[in-house]
């Protein structure tokens, strides 16, 4: 596994390495082909910009019609505090409606964006909308005091635990998103 390194002020270690996800994201694509085999037309949705590594190896592994688009909405401040309130930035780049739309999603943690963005493809006619997500972070996403009815999330590739993570699409400042692998924040910062 990787050494630890340092993005701007902070230090982060290995936490997922590349094989695994790798196999992860494979297993998942196979999961998808088997669910969406007749659909007409589904739609890929990537977040942007979390998503987009983990989209496009999942992507070119789905076998079909699949298209693909993107829409961009953001609850990140600066730093590794979300900061609640989520804002659609770009609206989705291709017409939702009456499509099966799954939504790529680089990570699930609060489960608020995920939750705007059902809203929103919902009031845009979607007809189904599914959830796929390279990680989950379960001990945040089932313990919202505020939501108590979290949405499902339909295709979970791996389980993460609750830590600040980088790579592999996810940033800290908008630095490490191009890292082949997962990082977590080092304990001793």
């Amino acid at each position: 596994m990787e050494p630890t390194l340092t993005i701007r002020d902070l230090r982060f270690e290995p936490y997922i390495p590349a094989e695994k996800i790798h196999a992860a994201i494979t297993a998942l694509a196979e999961r998808i082909n088997r669910d969406y085999g007749t659909a007409h037309r589904p739609l890929l949705l990537v977040t942007l910009s979390g998503a987009v590594v983990f989209a496009g190896e999942l992507f070119r592994q789905l076998d079909g019609p699949f298209e693909i688009a993107f829409v961009k909405l953001s609850s990140y401040g600066a730093g590794t505090t979300t900061s609640g309130h989520v804002a659609v930035d770009v609206p989705p780049t291709a017409d939702v409606r009456d499509r099966d739309v799954i939504v790529a999603e680089d990570v699930v943690d609060t489960g608020t964006t995920i939750h705007r963005l059902h809203t929103l493809l919902t009031q845009q006619g979607a007809r189904s909308i599914r959830v796929a997500t390279l990680l989950l972070k379960p001990a945040i996403y089932y313990h919202q005091p505020t939501r108590p009815n979290p949405l499902p999330i339909d295709y979970v590739a791996l389980e993460a635990e609750p830590k600040f993570i980088v790579g592999y699409g996810m940033d800290y400042d908008e630095q490490g998103r191009n890292l082949g692998a997962l990082y977590t924040l080092c304990e001793d910062k």
